[in-house]
């Protein structure tokens, strides 16, 4: 007699390949290049994000992250300390170009939609090395596409 196989739900998400990504650590070098930056602009755009990129060595999207999550971590302090947020934005900047998607490329992205509306991060790498988009585009992709087509394509998260 064979024994049943386990709901994929039941599987760690590691074990089907949706593992999260790894926490990301910070140099104290690389810290406090990123902190002088909010200092002098708590909302950078894109251009400075990436020449920060450079300079530190690590993607932009990840500092486009850690700046917002540092925006937060500031805004919370205040909300302790009860003092008012100043919420001002330093001088405008540029937003990221909006990326252009080709229709193969999206083709190929819809494929991988219908197998999986949720896919995990080394699905979402082969991803961006076939279609030549970067990792973080791709994962925004699959969100709108969500948001946008409830109940459409196959997969569940994988928490559910």
């Amino acid at each position: 007699m064979a024994l049943p196989t386990p709901v994929e739900g039941a599987l760690p998400a590691e074990a089907r390949g949706r593992g999260r990504r790894r926490r990301l650590v910070w140099t104290p070098s690389q810290r406090e290049a990123l902190r002088a930056c909010f200092e002098r602009n708590p909302y950078p755009g894109f251009a400075t994000r990436e020449e920060l990129a450079q300079a530190i060595g690590m993607p932009e999207p990840r500092i486009q992250i850690w700046f917002q999550n540092e925006r937060s971590r500031q805004l919370s302090q205040h909300r302790r300390e009860s003092r008012p947020w100043p919420g001002q934005r330093g001088p405008q900047e540029g937003r990221r170009k909006r990326t252009a998607v080709t229709r193969s490329q999206t083709a190929l992205l819809l494929r991988a939609f219908q197998q999986d509306r949720f896919p995990g991060i080394a699905t979402r790498e082969e991803l961006a090395r076939e279609t030549g988009l970067p990792e973080s585009r791709i994962q925004i992709w699959f969100q709108n596409r969500r948001a946008r087509h409830p109940g459409q394509g196959g997969g569940a998260p994988a928490h559910a």
